[in-house]
Formats: C-alpha cells, sequence, structure tokens
C-alpha cells in the first residue's frame, strides 16, 4: 500500500472510530464509563506487544542510545514545564496533572510521528523513528503513571518511592517489561521470524488497535467539553508546537558537546518528533487512573486537529 494511501487510511479509521465512539454514547449502546476497560486494554496487551515486534527487528548498536536518550530528555523537560504552566492556567491540581502529562507525552509512534517520517525519509526514517521511541515506555511508566497517581482525584498522599514501586508492579507497566525484551532480543541477534514482517502482523496489530484506542475517546468526548477547555487546549498548542521545539532544539545542540552528535537522519528525526500532538495514550492514562479523561479527550481531539490542518502542511514542506 503507497504511504500517502496508508496515511490517509490512518486517518479516516481515526475520524470513523472516533464518530462511532461519539454516536454509540448518544445512542446509549456503551456507556461512557467503558472507555476505561477499553483503554486499559489498549495500554496493557495492545501497545506493548506491538512495541515489542517493531524494537525486536531494529539492528541496535551502542551508539543508537543518544537518540532516545534525547527524546526521554525532552519528554521529562516538558512534563515538568507543562506541570508549572498547568498551575497557572488549569482549574486545579488534577487538571495540571493532566497538562503535564499531555505536554510531555507526544504522539511518536505508529499513529502519527512515525508516518510522517516514513512520508519524508521512507522506511530507513520509519527505522531511526523506531530507536527514538524506545524512549516512550520508560517514560510512561517511569514519569508519566506518577504524575497521574498523584494528581488523580481523590489520590493518597503515597511517598515518590513507594509510587515507583507500585508502577512497576503494576501489569499496566507490561510495555517496559516488553520494550526491554525487545532491546534484548535485537542487541544478542536472535532474529525476529520471517513470517511476522511477510503476513504484516505488525501492520494487522496496528490497523486494529487505532479504532479501537480512537473509539474509546469518542465514549468520553463532549463537544461542549472542547469549549470549556479552550484555555488548555491554546495552552497545549503552545507547549507542543513552540516550547517543545525550542527545547528539542536545545538538545540537539547539546549533543554537539559531546562526542556522539546527532546530524543527518538522526537531527531530522528529533527535530520532527519534538512537535508532534499529545499522545493517545495520554487519553489511555487518564481512563486508567481517572485523571480528568473527559478533558483528555478533548486536549487530544483538538491538539490532533490543530497539528493536522495548521502544523503537518508546513513540516511536510520545510524538511521534505
Amino acid at each position: 500500500m503507497p504511504v500517502f494511501t496508508k496515511l490517509l487510511t490512518i486517518f479516516a479509521l481515526i475520524a470513523a472510530a472516533m464518530a462511532a465512539g461519539y454516536c454509540a454514547r448518544r445512542m446509549g449502546l456503551l456507556r461512557e464509563s467503558a472507555a476505561r476497560v477499553i483503554m486499559t486494554l489498549v495500554a496493557t496487551i495492545g501497545y506493548p506487544p506491538v512495541g515489542f515486534l517493531a524494537i525486536w527487528n531494529l539492528k541496535l548498536q551502542a551508539s543508537d542510545a543518544v537518540l532516545p536518550i534525547a527524546g526521554a530528555l525532552q519528554a521529562a523537560c516538558m512534563m515538568m514545564l507543562g506541570l508549572a504552566v498547568g498551575r497557572v492556567i488549569a482549574k486545579d491540581r488534577a487538571e495540571a496533572g493532566l497538562f503535564g502529562l499531555a505536554s510531555g507525552l507526544a504522539n511518536h509512534g505508529a499513529t502519527l510521528g512515525g508516518f510522517v517520517i516514513l512520508l519524508l525519509y521512507g522506511e530507513v526514517g520509519l527505522a531511526r523513528s523506531s530507536v527514538y521511541v524506545l524512549m516512550f515506555w520508560p517514560v510512561v511508566v517511569l514519569l508519566g503513571y506518577p504524575i497521574a497517581r498523584c494528581r488523580a482525584d481523590g489520590a493518597s498522599r503515597t511517598p515518590l518511592w513507594r509510587l515507583y514501586v507500585m508502577n512497576l508492579l503494576d501489569v499496566r507497566s507490561v510495555g517496559l517489561l516488553t520494550g526491554a525484551a525487545g532491546i534484548l532480543l535485537s542487541s544478542f541477534g536472535v532474529p525476529r521470524p520471517e513470517f511476522i514482517g511477510r503476513c504484516g502482523i505488525v501492520d494487522i496489530m496496528v490497523f486494529v488497535l487505532v479504532p479501537v484506542a480512537y473509539f474509546a475517546i469518542g465514549l468520553r468526548l463532549h463537544v461542549s467539553h472542547v469549549r470549556e477547555t479552550w484555555r488548555l487546549i491554546a495552552g497545549l498548542s503552545v507547549m507542543r508546537f513552540g516550547v517543545s521545539l525550542g527545547v528539542g532544539a536545545c538538545i540537539l545542540a547539546a549533543t554537539h558537546l559531546t562526542p556522539w552528535p546527532l546530524t543527518g537522519l538522526s537531527r531530522d528525526v528529533l527535530i520532527i518528533q519534538s512537535f508532534v500532538p499529545t499522545a493517545v495514550l495520554v487519553v489511555a492514562i487518564a481512563n486508567m487512573f481517572d485523571l480528568r479523561p473527559r478533558t483528555a479527550s478533548a486536549l487530544f481531539v483538538a491538539n490532533t486537529l490543530i497539528y493536522l490542518v495548521l502544523v503537518l502542511p508546513w513540516v511536510l514542506w520545510a524538511m521534505g
């Protein structure tokens, strides 16, 4: 399937799935609370196997560590900045926590950032983007989950060390373990079975997971809530499409002070991934930990639409 056709197909699936979820709730076919179950399943038995199979297929070298470390540092900086900005523009502690997550966790993978890089650079670009995305699950489990746990409505004041232990023992952190398994298999040269690529198993899994995740987002989507969260939507646009690009540029410059500067394709991947919109997984985390899931859906939908309409055309022109 041509890249443009695949990209348009993904976008059509996204729109149709969200509309289906929205209509299912409005027609009384499903309760809004079903989104929490669906998103938990997506985050625990959906995304981790896809990441595992993709990482296993990479030919990793020691020098590849620089790109995901740079991505992890950027995500951590953006979360901390997001929490600080959230104190100013959010209504309360929970909303500020969600804003911090949405500022730091972005849609780097197959559903957007990876596809944009595939459009621009082909399969070699997608492979390099997959190296960048190695950082995602460690950031989610070690930073995202603790923020969600301590900022959720009714959260207890649990010491930080206990939060980390709880996260590592939680089934929702399985993506960290599957990612580590993929890295080990790739590093030791264990070949991935050929039939996985030949049968397009990863593509099939993505085309199943994407509509399921966006269906759950549609269940939580309230048009009136989008209007009510305009301050957060505007603030998140500035954070994801302005501040994050600046942070990425600073980190890129910092790598040139080390023996392992990011240049060429790795440089372009870091810059492009620096300002993709907020992640689907932010909505999953909001549902799993009861961290304002309606607001999370509104932020995700609005931020993604702004990117597709205003930012992506500029990216394709500037980087193409």
